[in-house]
């Protein structure tokens, strides 16, 4: 499966989630953090790299979901170091059914050699997955930490930067739209439109822009405001799926400043 095409399937999983209760949802893999009725059996888990895949496993959907917030770059409109911003996300089922949740990423630290230290949270009702990512100038991701509850302690799991057919090692993808510039952006302006979000009123360029997925004939459409005066520079947008009523849309809620790592990374 090639880049663009393990995006969208990522994106289809995280989709699956959102229109799910977390109640209901199948957890075969204890991602979301279950308490281990054996201390021994976590600490097992943890000793012989299980832990670890799991959570490289649920990285890979927060990468997509979170860092490419819309399928939008977190560097196309820089965050400037300890800043951050909180996305509220709603989705809609076929059935016209929604569920929300919350998302954050925040610029933590740069390091000489160009490295950057990201936050980066995922958080439907009632859980809550974070990870703090050190990722190259290419937001290639080189490792992750976390706190691994199980176990009562910070954990942290590699990446290996030339596995780019080993599933289990490789970092995850970037998102479909990963490679535009904002010389692409300028041409898939449609209008201007002035938008209140959480965060405040903003004057945007409302963008379309649309995928087609060969692998599954299926054609995807990103709506994006955008005002390069906010960070990041993304406030609002909507992904469709041609043929579907299903649709996941997001809102920027606040933007924040002063983030400190939360597991040690530096």
């Amino acid at each position: 499966m090639n880049r663009k095409a393990f995006h969208f399937a990522i994106g289809a999983l995280a989709l699956s989630i959102l229109l799910s209760s977390c109640s209901s949802l199948p957890d075969p893999l204890g991602l979301f953090g279950k308490k281990a009725s054996d201390r021994l059996s976590a600490e097992a888990a943890s000793a012989t790299g299980l832990t670890g895949f799991n959570r490289k496993l649920m990285f890979n959907m927060v990468y997509a979901q979170v860092f490419f917030v819309g399928g939008f770059g977190a560097d196309l409109y820089a965050l400037e170091e300890t800043q951050g911003t909180i996305w509220r996300v709603e989705s809609r089922d076929e059935n016209g059914n929604v569920s929300k949740l919350e998302s954050e990423r925040a610029l933590l630290k740069k390091l000489p050699n160009g490295d950057q230290w990201w936050f980066l949270a995922w958080r439907p009702e009632g859980d809550a997955i974070e990870f703090e990512a050190l990722m190259t100038s290419a937001k290639d991701a080189k490792k992750i930490r976390y706190f691994n509850k199980d176990v009562n302690r910070v954990e942290e799991a590699v990446f290996d930067e030339t596995a780019k057919k080993d599933a289990q090692n490789a970092p995850p993808p970037d998102a479909a739209a990963g490679s535009m510039t904002r010389s692409d952006l300028a041409k898939l302006i449609k209008g201007k439109e002035t938008i209140t979000v959480g965060s405040g009123t903003y004057n945007t360029d409302r963008m379309e822009w649309t995928f087609t997925d060969q692998e599954e004939k299926t054609t995807y459409k990103y709506t994006w405001w955008v005002d390069a005066k906010v960070p990041g520079g993304l406030v609002k947008y909507l992904w469709t799926k041609e043929g579907s009523k299903q649709s996941l849309g997001g809102e920027l809620y606040s933007i924040n400043k002063g983030y400190k790592t939360k597991f040690s990374s530096f």
